[in-house]
Order: C-alpha cells, then structure tokens, then sequence
C-alpha cells in the first residue's frame, strides 16, 4: 500500500485539491490528514468537505481543536492565531463539527503511527523541529515509522538500527520549487523513521505546499514538494476578508 499522508490544510481547499492531484498521479491508494483542516485561510467549510470525502484517515490538529471550543478558553483568548478558529466555528455546519469533534489525536497502522504534533504528548501540540524532539518521538512510539506535522516545514530523520540518529535533506528543504520535485530513500530493513510531512495549505518557512508518501511493501519514503501559487493564494483571502498574515505580508513586500 502507498501512503498519501498530509498536515495542515488550514481551510485552503485549492491547495488541497492540487496536492491531492499529486498523490493520485503518484499512485497513492490510502490518504491520511494529520490535523489542521481548519484555521488560517478563507475556507474552512470548503477545506472541511474535501477532507471529508477524500481522505480514508483524518486526526485532530491543534487549530482543530480551537475551532470546536476544545482548548481551554484563556489559551484561546491568549494565541491570537486562534482568533480566526473562533470565527470559523459559526461557519461549519453542525454535522461537520461533529464530525471534527469525533477525530483522534493518534492512530497506528501496520508498521506507520500518526499525530499532529509529536508523541511524547499528543494534546499538547508539541512541535518536531530539530534532533531532540525527533528523539523522543521515537522513545515515546515504537512504530517504524512516525509521521507529524504541526511545524509547516517538511523534515526527516532517519534511526539506524544501532540508534545513530540523522537528519535527511536538510539543505534541501529550503528554497521554494519551481517544479514539483521529489525527495526521497529506501529505509533500511532495521531502520525506523521520524517524517514531518510540512504543510498544504499554509507554507511559512520554505514556501511550498508539501506532503509525504510511503510505500509499505518498499519501505521507500518520499517528501513530495509543490510550487504554490501565493497569488491566487492571497486574492482568495482578500475576497474572503480574511486579514493577511505578518509574514505574507512580509514576504509580499520583499518580492514588490
């Protein structure tokens, strides 16, 4: 079975269905959402109902959780970037928020485990950035392989079967494509696999929506990137009156 596993939508459906476009070309026969359908962007009903139909596995993510009045209401208050979950709650209808509300924080399949944010603490929302945090998702899941998402930047880290711990395609993650381009290797028999798959819909630090495939019977990982057009990105959430965020906004000057 080949793996389509994906984060973070964060309510842009035209970037979901793009990547969803790219793991059907790459022959990809399961879908699994880590979390994060909603939040940020201009639609969250219509990010809803394409999650809904098109994927077979789908768990709750942070912004998620903030959009149905699960955090804890000073929390909520306090992250100014739950203030859009907030308003996006009047928008699902009430069978989606049920829906949503039912979603796990983890689930382990075959030799895969899956979680928004790590695993030490699933409901905290922890994020995976460096070699520490991968480490202890490993100590915490005994799965061969473990996908997150949450941080909105693709990374790997790959475990040999003596516990030496490296990180894969560092330099690579970097500059946005111009192309969709494919990052990938073969994990050893004795190996396992930390895979933080990035972002679909609301790419911060390399500017690309992302995602991961994995094939079972190969054990071959792949790190699928993806040029997103920032364009129609930002006249969707004009046209919605969604304020833009600090760091569009930043980056939109820098490029005039």
């Amino acid at each position: 079975m080949r793996y389509a596993v994906m984060s973070d939508v964060h309510a842009n459906p035209r970037a979901l269905e793009v990547a969803l476009a790219d793991a059907r070309a790459q022959d990809c026969g399961r879908f699994v959402m880590l979390g994060d359908t909603t939040g940020y962007g201009y639609d969250a009903p219509g990010a809803l109902r394409l999650v809904r139909k098109s994927f077979n596995l789908v768990l709750m993510g942070n912004h998620d959780s903030a959009c149905l009045g699960l955090e804890p209401v000073l929390e909520t208050l306090v992250n100014k970037n739950y203030a859009l979950d907030v308003a996006q709650r009047e928008l699902l209808p009430k069978t989606g928020k049920m829906w949503l509300r039912s979603r796990k924080l983890t689930k382990s399949e075959g030799d895969c485990a899956f979680v928004h944010g790590d695993f030490t603490c699933p409901g905290d929302w922890r994020y995976v950035f460096d070699d520490p945090e991968a480490l202890a998702c490993l100590r915490a899941c005994d799965a061969r392989v473990l996908f997150c998402g949450h941080t909105h930047h693709a990374a790997v880290w790959q475990m040999s079967g003596k516990g030496a711990l490296r990180r894969l395609f560092a330099s690579e993650f970097g500059d946005p494509p111009l192309e969709p381009e494919s990052f990938e290797f073969v994990l050893p028999e004795d190996g396992r696999a930390v895979v933080n798959v990035g972002s679909v819909g609301y790419p911060r630090n390399d500017l690309c929506a992302s995602y991961a495939t994995y094939d079972d019977e190969t054990r071959r990982i792949c790190v699928r990137r993806l040029p997103f057009d920032f364009k129609s990105y930002v006249a969707d959430m004009e046209s919605a009156g969604v304020r833009l965020p600090l760091w569009l906004r930043d980056l939109l000057a820098k490029r005039g």
